[in-house]
């Protein structure tokens, strides 16, 4: 089912599972601070395992983490490189725990002959992440009906404030030719009729508060949990060529990886990918990370860290490899929609931060 994004989908994957009041969640210690909310939401307890500094889930520290109160677990797939589930799933069957796919970073491919968000009990994807979209996340099983999951509709104002950005950041980013510079003109009103909007539904912030997954934030707002995807957004997934983006990224992470595999203070953090692996992003593994990181953001090569912010109870004692990934992997664009010259205009200014 199409939602409003990948946290809405860990909510209503957790409260499917009967996970409440008491249950504990088992999450990756590397991992993005919106995980979290879902869990706590559902009134349960967050318990972390180790994540290997090749980013593999570390089956050993899960096995130790599991309690009698253990209720669900949520494994992600990172930067599109896929985990190998084998023995994780035998054990969530063998101890009874919904098994919960992050496929955030993994909107297409395949391991080992079983295609990304089969494994699991349920999977959930963050569709803006591969898609041109204002919002949308994906909630789907291959085991589980949903049947008894039930979606409303956004209201108009939030559905223009959609269909608006999506055309604004395709003018912004001059993807739109001579089509574009007439939107440019006509996208100059939308923020008198966006004011328009918000003014009218002043007595009613829930018509025109977007979800913070949309603006890149790490909270959870309830109202958004049973939403549909804006129609822009969901017009936009299912109507997008699925072959070309995974050609596409996957050329442009070979093309960076190539570059950027004789560095002398940084290497992927992966090797060269295989024929089911589609990117979402090309992770650097760089030994003196700040002065680089700072540069480049400086010079606007688009440059993330995800990870940055880990919960506190994440320490270098415990979670050393965790600590690690968070600090020391940048990562750098392999979109779809990327050009020649873009991708070496990046590489030129990366080569010449991080020798």
């Amino acid at each position: 089912m199409h939602i409003t994004s990948g946290r809405a989908g860990i909510v209503l994957a957790l409260k499917d599972a009967g996970v409440v009041s008491g249950d504990e969640v088992l999450l990756p210690a590397y991992h993005s601070l919106s995980m979290i909310p879902p869990v706590t939401w559902c009134a349960a307890s967050t318990v972390f395992y180790q994540i290997n500094i090749d980013t593999c889930i570390n089956n050993e520290d899960i096995e130790k983490k599991i309690t009698p109160h253990t209720k669900a677990m949520i494994v992600t797939h990172y930067f599109g490189i896929l985990q190998d589930l084998t023995k994780v799933r035998e054990l969530c069957d063998k101890k009874n725990i919904a098994l919960i796919e992050d496929c955030a970073h993994a909107f297409f491919g395949a391991k080992n002959g079983a295609v990304v968000g089969t494994q699991g009990d349920y999977a959930i994807a963050s569709s803006m992440k591969f898609f041109p979209c204002f919002d949308g996340g994906i909630l789907a099983s291959s085991n589980k009906k949903l049947s008894n999951i039930t979606l409303e509709h956004q209201p108009i104002s939030l559905q223009l404030k959609s269909l608006f950005n999506i055309l604004e950041r395709s003018v912004g980013y001059s993807r739109l030719g001579i089509f574009g510079k007439i939107l440019k003109k006509i996208l100059a009103l939308k923020s008198v009729t966006w004011a328009i909007i918000k003014n009218v539904n002043s007595t009613n912030r829930e018509l025109t508060r977007v979800a913070a997954a949309t603006e890149g934030g790490y909270d959870l707002d309830e109202s958004w949990i049973h939403k549909n995807i804006s129609t822009a957004s969901g017009i936009i997934v299912n109507k997008s060529n699925g072959s070309r983006i995974v050609k596409k990224r996957r050329e442009n992470y070979k093309k960076i990886y190539d570059s950027m595999k004789h560095l002398s203070t940084a290497y992927p953090l992966f090797e060269a990918i295989d024929d089911h692996c589609v990117p979402l992003l090309f992770p650097l593994y760089v030994k003196n990370p700040q002065q680089a990181f700072d540069t480049l953001k400086r010079q606007g090569v688009p440059i993330w860290r995800f990870g940055e912010h880990l919960d506190p109870r994440i320490t270098i004692d415990e979670y050393p490899d965790s600590i690690k990934l968070s600090k020391h992997v940048l990562q750098f664009p392999c979109h779809q929609e990327l050009s020649t010259a873009e991708i070496d205009w990046m590489l030129t200014l990366i080569k010449q931060a991080i020798k």
